[in-house]
């Protein structure tokens, strides 16, 4: 699978394309940006959020339970030395309806998003330079 970003409109706006999505990343204008999209950053947070979320909802529909109401909040706070993320957490205010001895149950769905089995299980990575395509 690719994801591709080309920068586009400003020095640190970029143009993401997924899927025939666009989704546009920026850094705020006093990090040098034009603030015209969310920062890299906010978008990993936002990926695990929305991840527990879709779980929460296939769990909701599985069971016959109305997921609306269903809302997710995720928190994070960074680090230095070396800039990254140094914590996040998930908290999902529950739909009406969800009985209380599901909760168990809910959880170790919600648990199994992929971004959140990626955190728990750090990936390869590694970043390679490509020579310019001259026209």
């Amino acid at each position: 699978m690719r994801i591709t970003s080309k920068l586009t409109g400003g020095e640190l706006r970029f143009e993401t394309e997924v899927r025939g999505h666009t989704i546009i990343v920026d850094l705020p204008e006093d990090a040098g940006g034009t603030d015209t999209g969310a920062m890299p950053p906010e978008l990993f947070v936002t990926a695990l959020g929305t991840c527990v979320g879709v779980y929460a909802v296939n769990f909701c529909k599985k069971h016959g339970i109305s997921s609306e109401g269903l809302v997710v909040h995720t928190d994070w706070n960074k680090a230095a030395a070396p800039a990254r993320i140094a914590d996040m957490s998930v908290s999902i205010e529950l739909p009406a309806g969800v009985p209380e001895e599901k909760y168990p149950a809910f959880m170790k769905t919600v648990e199994q998003c992929m971004v959140h089995n990626t955190l728990c299980h750090i990936p390869q990575v590694s970043i390679k330079l490509l020579e310019p395509v001259v026209a």
